[in-house]
C-alpha cells in the first residue's frame, strides 16, 4: 500500500509512468529516463529523492503536458501535504497567513500611506455589504492598490471589494499544499459570497478567478452560483466595443509574463492579455517560455524551500527565490523588448523586485498600466517605493529567524474562524519598530544613489551565478 493510503487528486490509474511531465518542465528539463525515475519515486512515497520536490515552483506545466490527464502537479502537492501534516511548515511560511503577526500584509501596511491605507480599508467594508456585482481584489492586489485606484477603472460598475481575510480564495495554501486549510478557505469563502447576495465576480488576479472557477469547485467541492471572470475580460471588452480609446499608440516592444494560473479558463486569459497589449499599439515579442510552457515568475520558488531536510533555511529560500525572479527576468531581456507585461499582481510586484536588485532597463508594466498609457493618462506609480519596503519585511524576517533558536522550529497552521472574514494579524511592537528602522534605511540616501545601487546590482548577480554553478551540480547529480 501506498505511504499515503491512497491519492487524493493524482490519478495514478492513469498514470503510465512515461515521464514526460518531468521531461517537458521547464525548471527540470531531465532526460526521458530520468524523468521516468522521477515520477516513479514520487509515487513510490520517496518525497525526500525527488528533484521535483525540491525545486517545484508550482507553475503546473506538467499537468498541462501529461498525456494521459493524470495530473502529476497534483502529486507534489500531496506530497507537501503529507510532509507538512507530520513535520509542519517552518517559520517562513508565516509570512503568507493572514492570521499570523508575521504576515506580509501586515507588515506592509506600517508602511503605506494613509490613502492607501483608506483604500484597503473601504475595499474591505464593501465586502460585508450586498452587491450584485463586485470586482474582488486580493492578496498581491492589496499589496500594490495603487494599480486599481485613480485608473481606466474608475469607469468599472461592480463595487472594488475584498480583503485579506478571504486567503486569497486559497491560492497560496493550495500552492503550499495545505490542503486543510484549503478546504476551510473554500467554505469560508462561499459562505461570504452567499452573505453579500454576489452575481458575477471581476477577479483582479487570474489566480483567484482560476481558484474560484476551477480548482476549489473541482478539487475541494466548493459550489459557487455567481459568473467569475478575470477583470483583462473585461478590460478587452472595453477596448473592442469603443468605450475604451486611446490618444496614441505607444510603439514600444513587449513581452508578456503568462502566470501559472492563467493556464485554466483554457488558457483564455493569456490571449486576452495578448490582444490589450495589442491594442495598445505594441510589437508583441514571446519569450522562449511562452503560454502553457510558461516559467513560474519566481515568487512561488519559495515553496519547495519550506520541506525536505533543511527546510525554513532562509538563505537558501532567498537565493532559490533569487535564482528564478532573475531566469525570468533574463528570458524578457533576451527578447529585446522594452516592457514585460503581466496581469498578475504578485507576479508583477516580484518581477519588479529583482529589475531593482540588479538595475534592469526593461520595464514590468501591469494591462492596467499599459491601458493608462495609451488613454494618456498618467497616475503616479510606487511600485520602486513598494518593492523596497518589501525587501525590508524579508531582512526584518530573517533577523527574527537567526536572532532566536524558537523560530527554527515547525507550527502547524491554527484553524480558520469560519464565524466571518477577520481582520489581519498586527506585527508585535518589536517587529513593527524593527522594520520601520530597515525600511527608513533603504530609503535613505545611503542605499538609494548611484553607487550603492550599482554596487546591489552587482553583488546580486554574482551570488545568483555563483547559486546557478551549485544548483547545476546538484541537479547534474
Amino acid at each position: 500500500m501506498h505511504p499515503y493510503n491512497q491519492f487524493r487528486w493524482f490519478r495514478e490509474d492513469l498514470c503510465n509512468r512515461c515521464g514526460e511531465c518531468f521531461k517537458q518542465c521547464p525548471v527540470l528539463s531531465l532526460p526521458e529516463d530520468r524523468a521516468k525515475r522521477e515520477i516513479e519515486g514520487l509515487i513510490a512515497g520517496n518525497p525526500q529523492d525527488s528533484l521535483a520536490f525540491r525545486y517545484c515552483t508550482t507553475c503546473n506545466v506538467c499537468d498541462f503536458v501529461c498525456p494521459k490527464s493524470a495530473d502529476p502537479y497534483e502529486l507534489i502537492l500531496e506530497s507537501y501535504d503529507h510532509y507538512s501534516t507530520k513535520y509542519g511548515l517552518p517559520f517562513l511560511a508565516k509570512l503568507i497567513l493572514p492570521d499570523e503577526p508575521e504576515n506580509i500584509w501586515s507588515s506592509l501596511r506600517l508602511l503605506m500611506d494613509p490613502e492607501e491605507l483608506a483604500t484597503l480599508s473601504r475595499w474591505e467594508k464593501n465586502l460585508q455589504i450586498p452587491n450584485k456585482e463586485i470586482l474582488l481584489t486580493g492578496f498581491y492586489t492589496n499589496i500594490v492598490p495603487y494599480l486599481v485606484k485613480g485608473s481606466i477603472l474608475d469607469g468599472l460598475q461592480p463595487v472594488v471589494a475584498g480583503c485579506e481575510g478571504l486567503w486569497g480564495c486559497g491560492g497560496d495554501s493550495n500552492k503550499l499544499g495545505s490542503i486543510n486549510v484549503t478546504e476551510q478557505v473554500a467554505e469560508l469563502v462561499q459562505r461570504q459570497f452567499v452573505q453579500i447576495g454576489v452575481e458575477k465576480v471581476f477577479c483582479f488576479m487570474e489566480a483567484e478567478a482560476a481558484m474560484l472557477a476551477e480548482v476549489l469547485p473541482k478539487r475541494y467541492g466548493a459550489r459557487f452560483s455567481f459568473q467569475i471572470l478575470p477583470i483583462e475580460y473585461w478590460l478587452l471588452d472595453k477596448i473592442n466595443n469603443g468605450s475604451l480609446r486611446f490618444d496614441r499608440r505607444l510603439n514600444l516592444k513587449a513581452t508578456i509574463h503568462d502566470n501559472c494560473m492563467s493556464r485554466y479558463f483554457g488558457g483564455k486569459p493569456q490571449e486576452v492579455v495578448r490582444e490589450i497589449v495589442k491594442a495598445t499599439g505594441c510589437e508583441l515579442v514571446e519569450m522562449e517560455h511562452n503560454r502553457f510552457k510558461g516559467l513560474c515568475c519566481g515568487w512561488a520558488a519559495t515553496i519547495p524551500t519550506l520541506y525536505g531536510e533543511h527546510s525554513g533555511n532562509p538563505v537558501q529560500t532567498m537565493m532559490y527565490l533569487l535564482h528564478s525572479l532573475y531566469r525570468r527576468l533574463q528570458e524578457a531581456k533576451a527578447t529585446g523588448a522594452d516592457i514585460m507585461v503581466t496581469a498578475c499582481p504578485a507576479c508583477y510586484i516580484f518581477l519588479s523586485l529583482i529589475k531593482e536588485l540588479t538595475n534592469a532597463r526593461i520595464e514590468i508594466l501591469h494591462p492596467l498600466q499599459l491601458v493608462n498609457m495609451a488613454a494618456g493618462k498618467r497616475y503616479r506609480y510606487k511600485t520602486r517605493q513598494r518593492c523596497w519596503e518589501l525587501l525590508a519585511i524579508a531582512t526584518s524576517l530573517v533577523l527574527k529567524w537567526a536572532s532566536s533558536s524558537n523560530n527554527r522550529g515547525r507550527f502547524y497552521p491554527k484553524p480558520i474562524n469560519m464565524s466571518s472574514v477577520q481582520s489581519l494579524a498586527e506585527p508585535v511592537e518589536s517587529d513593527a519598530k524593527r522594520i520601520k528602522r530597515i525600511a527608513s534605511f533603504y530609503r535613505s540616501p545611503v542605499v538609494q544613489n548611484l553607487v550603492s545601487r550599482a554596487l546591489i546590482g552587482y553583488l546580486t548577480k554574482a551570488s545568483i551565478a555563483i547559486y546557478r554553478v551549485q544548483l547545476r551540480r546538484k541537479l547534474n547529480t
